[in-house]
């Protein structure tokens, strides 16, 4: 009985954090985005202990701390210790395929540390797919609807970025014209 209502609890925490992670994707500025992700992450790392991946978990912790971080500090060293910290999520994998987070994060970090705009969210794109595939093989409903969504509302955040920078490039040619 209270393996089943702590799997219905897990996969309610993971619907809240789908419905955080649509938000969180749906922003342009970077701030606000890596702000919503912490929220995602704090609600993920509970999701993931109930479903009893400590590596997830882990992974969504420092998630959390990182995505604050990266708010005010951009630094290729504390890129270096979150990432080595992060690949110490290796240590407590329980599955193989918990092994696609902890490559998430990775990707996440080197993006948020590292890149912004459209880089940024081609890096954030490619951590969702590692995510999605881990969080299928736990299980996750909610956790994978989030990723799958998440990645398709980041897909339409870079076109709308594209969308943007395509727009500011036709105003440039248009006034060198003249």
């Amino acid at each position: 009985m209270f393996g089943q209502n702590t799997y219905l609890i897990a996969q309610v925490l993971g619907f809240f954090s789908f419905t955080i992670g649509l938000f969180a994707f749906y922003q342009k500025q970077d701030n606000k985005l890596k702000f919503w992700m912490a929220i995602l992450c704090l609600m993920n790392m509970f999701h993931f202990l109930l479903l009893n991946s400590f590596s997830s978990a882990f992974c969504a912790a420092v998630s959390m701390i990182r995505n604050l971080i990266t708010i005010k500090v951009r630094s290729r060293w504390l890129m270096v210790i979150f990432m080595l910290f992060s690949l110490s999520g290796f240590y407590s994998i329980q599955r193989p395929t918990e092994a696609l987070g902890v490559m998430g994060i990775c990707v996440g970090t080197y993006s948020l540390f590292m890149l912004d705009g459209i880089r940024l969210r081609q890096g954030l794109l490619a951590g969702s797919l590692l995510w999605l595939c881990n969080n299928i093989a736990l299980g996750s409903i909610g956790g994978s609807m989030l990723e799958f969504f998440s990645a398709t509302m980041n897909a339409v955040t870079l076109y709308r970025l594209y969308g943007d920078k395509g727009m500011d490039l036709n105003l440039v040619q248009e006034s060198a014209k003249r």
